[in-house]
């Protein structure tokens, strides 16, 4: 990629010396830095707006800040070429700063044509009455297209227009359409899909789709048409692609030979399987423009047979992209099937290479009836001896006055025993009551303790359904006694009932908490190793006077694709407990819990 560079009038001096000269006016406390801007950008970042460049945006023009380490901005400007104040030596305090410049007035999020951005950072340490240098390397964040059309496809075709859109919610998409489209485009980092529409002279119409994955910051993506000697546009045998990498300029060019004629052509997409159902998809990657949708229906089968069962047309979803999607429900957990899609329209039948797919196991949560449990010393597992999955934060408070989770053989829901947690004050601080999967840490003193959150888990249930009784005690009125004032905002205060906390997590990884420490903790909104989540809602969060009330907290999910490796399952009789506020005597009883598999999952 051609660099573009600034050099500020202070990088003309022949060598920095360490120290500064003594005609300098300067304290003993600060130095100097003097800029270097060498290339313009780094890597595109997601967040932000989702809007195109402003009117006048020029990628060149530079906004440039100076941050300190604790993250203030001490010095900016949104023009650093003509900005006095960055020319020459720049004074600051002695320490370490970060220098970020990037594209000013726009934040890269969004397309155009001729709109690059440009983004950079690096840190440096400013000495007392030294005079420092700073270098920004910046490169293009986003990703640069160029269309261009052959004179033969000028030529062989009426009209024709490749429309480029990102997979990124928001972007708007890009056109370029022959004989009027000239400059290159940008979209942010990310993949996108390419859609060529063309009228051939005898206006038939036709399209031809592809998409382009694994896209990334500063690539340049060349799209060339030009006109087939032979064949049909949809015929695979004639698909006329030629792809060259350029590694060294991130540049992929594709040459796509489009006959003047078309035919159909279909392709089925891996299927995203869970347990009982599926999620297919698939896509009309060219047709002519005789083509209905309504002839399109997906079919399936299990491996090994040999007749296929149609999925209506009346249950599929066709986009304005071409793409298809439909979900298959009433399968079978840990079996192979098949899916295809398939264009009926009178004598025309056109069917594509079938896809495999395999379902998820419905692994259960272990022991979620709490009939098994192990004693070591004071401290009560609900496991058989040798197996680790769950697991109490309460070993403190077991070596002084026994173990605040226990086996429960009376108040049983069904089978011999429950899992009876009741919150204590204990020796000097508030032990709220808990269970959950995973291992316990070690101990912090006596303010709490290290946790290793979840438990191996690869399946995607949608929901965590069980049976609970709940006593809840008054926060204390007076003292430390169960009470914090660091607790949020919304918990219940001084003389109010207090509430229980249940939850499940699928994770992506394992997580390792400090419960004196919130910061430990994840923000289960946000957190990117979350997949899915749910907890007890607040109408069930109740004294239920004796009864079992039967519990059902569906799962969350942020992204319907992603697979989980962990599962964390939470209760707690004092759901503020880590903040030791709760209420002393406090008593949930959980039993009969178990993890649902159905087949219509929430996603956010």
């Amino acid at each position: 990629m051609k660099k573009i560079q600034y050099l500020l009038s202070g990088m003309l001096l022949a060598v920095m010396s360490v120290s500064c000269s003594q005609d300098m006016d300067i304290d003993s406390n600060q130095g100097y830095l003097t800029l270097n801007i060498n290339s313009l950008v780094s890597t595109h970042d997601p967040s932000g707006t989702r809007a195109a460049a402003p009117e006048g945006y020029d990628a060149k023009t530079l906004h440039v800040e100076i941050k300190n380490a604790e993250g203030t901005v001490m010095k900016s400007t949104d023009n650093f070429a003509k900005d006095e104040e960055f020319q020459g030596n720049i004074k600051l305090l002695a320490g370490t700063y970060t220098i970020i410049a990037h594209s000013a007035n726009w934040d890269g999020n969004g397309s155009g044509f001729g709109t690059p951005y440009y983004y950079g950072s690096s840190t440096v340490k400013v000495l007392p009455k030294s005079l420092v240098k700073g270098s920004v390397t910046c490169t293009q964040a986003n990703v640069k297209l160029t269309v261009n059309y052959d004179q033969s496809f000028v030529n062989g075709f009426k009209s024709a227009k490749a429309t480029i859109s990102s997979v990124l919610e928001g972007i708007s998409p890009l056109e370029f359409i022959m004989n009027e489209t000239t400059q290159s485009g940008y979209i942010p980092a990310g993949d996108f899909s390419a859609k060529l529409d063309v009228v051939n002279k005898n206006d038939a119409s036709y399209t031809l789709s592809r998409d382009f994955t694994d896209v990334q910051p500063r690539d340049h993506y060349i799209l060339n048409f030009k006109v087939a000697d032979e064949g049909y546009l949809g015929d695979d045998t004639n698909s006329g692609i030629e792809v060259e990498v350029d590694e060294s300029t991130n540049t992929y060019t594709f040459t796509f030979e489009v006959p003047r004629k078309a035919s159909i052509s279909l392709v089925t997409r891996a299927a995203n399987a869970w347990s009982n159902f599926a999620m297919l998809s698939a896509d009309i990657t060219a047709k002519t423009d005789a083509f209905k949708n309504e002839g399109v229906v997906m079919q399936w089968r299990k491996a090994g047979v040999s007749d296929w069962t149609d999925i209506a047309n009346s249950e599929l979803t066709i986009d304005e992209k071409d793409h298809v999607t439909t979900t298959l429900k009433g399968l079978t957990p840990e079996t192979t099937y098949e899916c295809r899609l398939r264009y009926v329209d009178g004598e025309t039948e056109i069917v594509c290479e079938p896809v495999s797919f395999t379902t998820e196991k419905q692994i259960p949560l272990y022991n979620g009836g709490f009939e098994n449990w192990w004693m070591d010393g004071n401290v009560a597992y609900a496991n058989e001896q040798g197996v680790s999955y769950w697991d109490t934060s309460n070993k403190g408070a077991a070596s002084f006055g026994g173990s605040n989770t226990s086996q429960e053989t009376s108040i049983v829901h069904s089978g011999s025993s429950a899992a009876k947690l009741e919150s204590k004050y204990i020796v000097i601080k508030f032990a709220a009551a808990s269970l959950y999967t995973g291992s316990f840490g070690a101990l912090k003193g006596t303010d709490g303790a290290w946790l290793n959150w979840g438990v191996e888990h690869v399946s995607r249930p949608t929901a965590l359904k069980g049976y609970m009784q709940y006593a809840p005690a008054n926060i204390a009125s007076s003292g430390n006694q169960g009470f914090s004032s660091s607790a949020p905002a919304e918990a219940p205060g001084r003389g109010e009932p207090d509430v229980c906390g249940m939850y499940c997590a699928l994770l992506s990884e394992s997580l390792v908490v400090d419960n004196t420490d919130m910061s430990t903790f994840p923000d289960w909104e946000t957190d990117s190793r979350v997949i899915a989540y749910g907890s007890l809602k607040d109408e069930q969060n109740v004294n239920t006077n004796g009864q079992w009330q039967e519990v059902n907290i569906p799962l969350v999910y942020r992204d319907l694709n992603r697979k989980p490796t962990h599962i964390l399952v939470v209760f707690s009789a004092s759901k503020y407990g880590d903040y030791f506020h709760g209420g002393k005597g406090s008593l949930l009883y959980v039993d009969d819990f178990e993890l649902v598999y159905g087949d219509n999952p929430v996603v956010k």
